[in-house]
């Protein structure tokens, strides 16, 4: 098999001898992946802000044909076409049945092994030509037909990652959100939050590129140094009701706070890696500020969405997804790339 493996801080290798994924335990099972993304999380442990164990098949964004199952799947079967979401869940414990499959007791994340034990069994991730899924029946979800594989890459992560995070905020219907950090979730975040009713949505990005994608997509833009104006502007002074933070960088939640109305929610949807926040205690007590943090529960969300994921994803794949998918050879390029916020590379998705 081939894939890429992320060998050191910087360096992801494309291989062409890792072994086969097999069905191990009986709840498992294998899909030929057809498509897999590229996020903006698999950044951290290549640019070396999150330990991860290396020398592990990379990412956690597949969509792709089951090919063999356990003696115990009984939901999906050999042939079906499935998302794979970036964490397993059994469905049944307490968090599952609270809603929160991303902190299932059993879950394991696809592509990240412990750095700290090496003992630990790492699950190989989803860059790559297979990839073994556990807890199969309760973590994939059938794609429909009238939704192809690139767009599909979409509900792995991306899409239902950004629904959690304006739902969490209480968008209420006519108020104004504003979105902080526009890659692939940021601007995800844009279509469901007008897609919830909210107007206007700002979109803030430093990058040119990606405020015309929000433009795009419905929302007025501003780079980080005119967004105070805007968002005064746009609500007469009071500030934001609701701010989603999808940047991951202390500037960016110090902006977020700046936005943000008294009495407002800031929802941090970027993964963290830094030891601090990037606004005091004083800051969100002298706001009276809601502050919502955690990582996105994609398999829950995923039922949520179900009725409007085809009409988000036609508004979301022509703009995020504005070329060819790649073929994994490229993709120590890719990652340079991604890294360095090229143009044209707000989604890269790889066809193994």
């Amino acid at each position: 098999m081939h894939g890429l493996v992320l060998e050191g801080v910087g360096r992801v290798v494309h291989r062409t001898d890792l072994p086969d994924p097999a069905v191990i335990a009986a709840t498992d099972a294998v899909v030929a992946v057809r498509r897999a993304g590229l996020c903006g999380s698999d950044l951290h442990p290549y640019e070396g802000r999150e330990a991860v164990r290396f020398g592990v098949v990379c990412g956690h964004e597949a969509v792709g044909e089951i090919v063999a199952t356990g003696a115990e799947v009984a939901g999906v079967g050999v042939g079906e076409r499935v998302v794979v979401p970036f964490t397993t869940s059994c469905g049944a414990c307490g968090p599952c049945l609270r809603g929160l499959t991303a902190r299932c007791v059993r879950g394991e994340l696809f592509g990240f092994g412990p750095a700290d034990d090496p003992t630990a069994r790492a699950l190989p991730g989803c860059q790559a030509q297979y990839v073994r899924v556990p807890l199969a029946d309760s973590t994939v979800v059938r794609v429909p037909d009238d939704i192809d594989d690139d767009a599909a890459v979409l509900l792995t992560d991306n899409l239902p990652t950004a629904w959690c995070a304006v739902e969490r905020t209480g968008l209420v219907a006519g108020e104004p959100l504003a979105v902080v950090g526009l890659g692939a979730v940021g601007l995800c975040a844009v279509t469901v939050a007008i897609a919830m009713g909210a107007g206007p949505v700002l979109a803030v990005d430093p990058v040119a590129e990606r405020r015309d994608a929000g433009v795009r997509l419905g929302a007025v833009a501003a780079s980080p140094d005119d967004a105070g104006t805007a968002v005064a502007e746009l609500t007469h002074g009071d500030g934001a009701p609701a701010v989603v933070e999808a940047a991951g960088t202390a500037a960016a939640q110090r902006l977020a706070c700046r936005l943000i109305r008294p009495g407002g929610t800031l929802s941090v949807i970027a993964v963290q890696t830094a030891d601090a926040f990037g606004f005091t205690p004083v800051v969100a007590y002298d706001a009276n500020l809601t502050v919502r943090f955690g990582r996105a529960s994609v398999r829950a969300a995923l039922d949520r969405i179900q009725p409007l994921t085809a009409s988000l994803l036609s508004a979301l794949g022509e703009v995020l997804i504005g070329g060819p998918a790649l073929a994994l050879a490229d993709g120590p390029d890719a990652y340079v790339r991604f890294a360095r916020r090229d143009r044209g590379a707000l989604k890269v998705v790889f066809a193994p």
